[in-house]
């Protein structure tokens, strides 16, 4: 096996991989937001833990899993 073949074989394979994960993302579900009541959202922190630092925030004011806007400096029974 010559090395343009086992190149053009390493290139096949990481374009199918680009290419499935890209149809796992778009056939995923959709993740339902919970409400902040729900999530006992408040303005304050809990301690040290607060949105800015939750895996779930998304700068400026979102969050994965939680609907509306949200404070940096705010903290929900969700965080993580």
């Amino acid at each position: 096996m010559g090395v343009n073949q086992r190149r053009r074989q390493f290139l096949t394979l990481v374009a199918a991989t680009g290419i499935l994960s890209g149809l796992q993302a778009f056939f995923a579900p959709a993740r339902a937001k919970t409400s902040q009541s729900a999530a006992a959202y408040r303005n304050s922190p809990n301690g040290r833990q607060r949105c800015a630092n939750c895996s779930w925030f998304e700068a400026p004011s979102g969050c994965g899993v939680v609907k509306g806007a949200v404070s940096a400096r705010g903290w929900c029974a969700l965080w993580g």
